[in-house]
């Protein structure tokens, strides 16, 4: 069953199987679309989440069981990035001796945004993709406090 949050903006709903995270998207707010009565602590922890409060998301099982080995590996390496850090997709390509283009693939096929931060790779020049469109990553950067400098202004 879809669990739903709206705040500034931003919808999120999550899919949970058996407690564990199926799937996360994105979206930008609807009008009169309010928070799920049956709210999880999953719904509450991104609620805080957007409030700007630091949230420790590792404590969350996420189903990566349908994605390739390399996929799992790049967004397991993903969560570990901290609250608030950037890193370029040329960076983490390096760390895991692939290309940028490989870690972008990767990250596109991730199940569980906000709990996998993927928001915070970025390109060498510019704020790079995201799945649910760059004003929703540079608002997470924004929530996050992440420096992305001037240039990045989408």
């Amino acid at each position: 069953m879809p669990h739903t949050l709206s705040r500034d903006n931003l919808t999120v709903t999550i899919t949970l199987y058996h407690n564990t995270i199926r799937e996360i998207t994105l979206s930008k707010a609807r009008h009169g679309l309010k928070k799920a009565e049956n709210t999880i602590y999953l719904l509450n922890d991104i609620g805080d989440y957007l409030d700007g409060k630091r949230v420790d998301f590792l404590r969350y099982s996420v189903d990566l069981e349908n994605l390739t080995d390399f996929q799992q590996l790049v967004l397991n390496k993903v969560r570990q990035i901290p609250y608030g850090v950037t890193v370029t997709y040329g960076m983490l390509a390096k760390d895991l001796q692939t290309s940028p283009r490989a870690i972008g693939g990767a990250l596109s096929k991730n199940p569980a945004p906000i709990v996998i931060p993927c928001h915070r790779v970025i390109g060498k020049h510019d704020l790079g993709g995201f799945a649910w469109g760059v004003m929703i990553k540079k608002h997470l950067l924004h929530v996050e406090g992440a420096s992305i400098g001037p240039d990045f202004i989408a």
